[in-house]
């Protein structure tokens, strides 16, 4: 679009995009209202249930507060998680918390900095005893987002090559229905398909169907998510691979080599034992079938035991089956028939049971030793779209638009139909670390390292107010129903506090 004016380019020079031309009032914020009291340090994330009537804080000192909104926001009104009588189950201080969209009582949190690993807690309000579930994870919280339908949670963990998401689901265990950790899908971490190293937000699209990421090469990232249990890949690195038997160099003495004669009719003999129809025409025969009967009870129990150690020397050394070995061995000289009969005396009488026969050759052999793996999401985009890193995205409600910022102080609005970008905001002056949309869709606010928090008209462009702050904002939560602010920033006050915006018309 051509500009043929000599006046600057103002969005607000568009009467359709101004809140007259849709019959709105033009917006106004008040003065922000400071909630003190019940935190002991400082807040660092504040979010809203999806009914609006309880806010949640998380600060540091592992704090994590639950306020009631239908009266008067008090320090007296809120309440602690878990009770005060029971140990907590986070390590460090709280930096996320996320609501479920769908109920009021459900709430997860997250937390960071400390040396034994991050906890995620997912609570019950209305039983503040202790968490419903918990789990560990190697390392900080840095983001929670849940699925629209309430029964999927996404938590990025920073990890020191590349940064990993974890994905947990309430599924039906034994017929009760709990939540758990998914291991059949998996997204970061050293096999992740894209070149960038930091997730630095996430979130989950109005349909569910998408999980979107920004990373710290100016890239959007978005990942088809299943919402059902998936096929777990094989892994086939603890398997050994398939080897063929064959014969070759033995370890242990070898058995010496009989005449022909003697292996067809004696060696068959003795190792199966007397069957009818055997030869037993010889002398050596006779004269071992007479000794063998002479075996008394006490010697036919031990001949028996080591039937069984002859029946049990095949063993498995890798994949590679051998056979009974016979005392001997080749250098020693042949002995007579007779001899070789008494030298063997386990062999002369009927094992217990059938010697196990041997494998046919050329036989394969898999050791069952398979792994199952998580399968990464499968890539829906990729695009870099802004030449510094990007910190923040955010849906709009009504599934427009996605909206993101970052070191570059530019707020980019992206259609989330064709993926392209059809307006960008330049009112901060550093980096946009929150962004977050009204309920409505018609404001949205936008703050990070600079001195205010910046609250900007969607459709017009327009700056509608600036929200002064003392320090870097570390939280931004819209009221669900209606146009509350509610925000929190690290800075040195007085007392640890959070603040709630109100519109005015």
């Amino acid at each position: 679009m051509v500009n043929e004016g000599g006046q600057p380019y103002r969005p607000d020079f568009f009467p359709i995009a101004q809140p007259a031309a849709r019959d709105l009032l033009r917006p106004a914020f008040g003065r922000s209202q400071d909630i003190r009291g019940g935190n002991v340090k400082h807040v660092r994330s504040v979010a809203w249930s999806c009914d609006g009537r309880r806010v949640a804080t998380g600060g540091e000192f592992k704090e994590i507060l639950v306020w009631d909104t239908k009266l008067n926001i008090e320090a007296r009104g809120s309440t602690p998680l878990p009770s005060s009588s029971k140990t907590n189950v986070h390590n460090g201080h709280v930096g996320s918390i996320a609501w479920s969209p769908v109920d009021p009582h459900i709430l997860v949190s997250g937390d960071k900095g400390a040396s034994a690993g991050g906890v995620i807690a997912v609570w019950d309000v209305t039983s503040n005893s202790s968490p419903i579930a918990s789990f560990k994870i190697p390392g900080d919280v840095l983001h929670i987002s849940f699925h629209p339908s309430g029964r999927h949670f996404a938590v990025v963990c920073p990890q020191r090559n590349k940064d990993e998401v974890f994905f947990y689901w309430r599924h039906p265990i034994d017929g009760v229905e709990k939540w758990e950790r998914r291991d059949d899908v998996a997204l970061g971490g050293a096999l992740m398909d894209f070149g960038a190293e930091e997730i630095n937000s996430l979130r989950f699209d109005n349909s569910g169907k998408l999980v979107c990421a920004v990373s710290n090469d100016g890239s959007i990232n978005a990942w088809i998510y299943p919402t059902q249990l998936q096929a777990q890949q094989e892994q086939m690195d603890d398997t050994l691979e398939p080897r063929v038997i064959k014969s070759g160099p033995s370890t242990t003495p070898s058995t010496p080599k009989l005449p022909v004669e003697v292996e067809n009719a004696e060696i068959l003999k003795s190792r199966e034992g007397s069957r009818e129809g055997s030869p037993e025409n010889t002398r050596e025969g006779k004269e071992t079938a007479e000794e063998d009967t002479e075996i008394n009870e006490e010697e036919q129990g031990k001949v028996n035991q080591e039937g069984e150690e002859v029946k049990q020397t095949i063993v498995a050394e890798g994949d590679e089956y051998k056979q009974t070995e016979i005392e001997g061995s080749e250098d020693v000289e042949m002995k007579e028939p007779a001899q070789e009969m008494e030298a063997l005396p386990t062999t002369s009488a009927a094992p217990s049971r059938q010697p196990t026969p041997p494998l046919p050759p050329n036989q394969t052999l898999i050791k069952p030793a398979e792994k199952k793996k998580a399968g990464q999401l499968q890539r829906f985009r990729h695009a870099v779209c802004h030449s510094a890193s990007l910190l923040s995205l955010a849906f709009d409600p009504q599934g427009k638009y996605l909206a993101v910022g970052g070191q570059d102080a530019l707020l980019s609005m992206f259609d989330t139909r064709n993926w392209i970008c059809e307006r960008t905001f330049d009112v901060c002056t550093s980096a946009i670390r929150h962004i977050a949309f009204s309920h409505d869709g018609e404001f949205i606010a936008l703050g990070g390292d600079d001195s205010y928090i910046a609250i900007v008209s969607v459709y017009s462009g327009a700056l509608v107010a600036k929200l002064p702050v003392y320090g870097m904002v570390s939280s931004i939560a819209w009221h669900p129903k209606t146009n509350w602010l509610a925000y929190s920033y690290s800075g040195k006050v007085a007392s640890p506090i959070w603040h709630i915006v109100h519109q005015e018309t």
